[in-house]
């Protein structure tokens, strides 16, 4: 999945959340997708460490 068509983010209580944006396709586009993962999840592994990935390539355009 392209990097630009999602956001990732760490919540205070330590869920990672993914936001898949939708696309308009000559109709009216569907609302994002939305996913939350907590640790023990199958993806949360996954997910956190492309939160770190980001947060880190935000750190060097800084």
């Amino acid at each position: 999945m392209k990097p630009d068509l999602w956001d990732v983010e760490r919540r205070d209580d330590g869920a990672v959340l993914v936001r898949v944006h939708s696309c308009d396709r000559g109709g009216q586009p569907l609302p994002d997708a939305v996913f939350t993962f907590r640790r023990g999840d199958p993806q949360y592994e996954y997910w956190e460490q492309q939160c770190r990935q980001r947060a880190q390539a935000e750190v060097r355009r800084v």
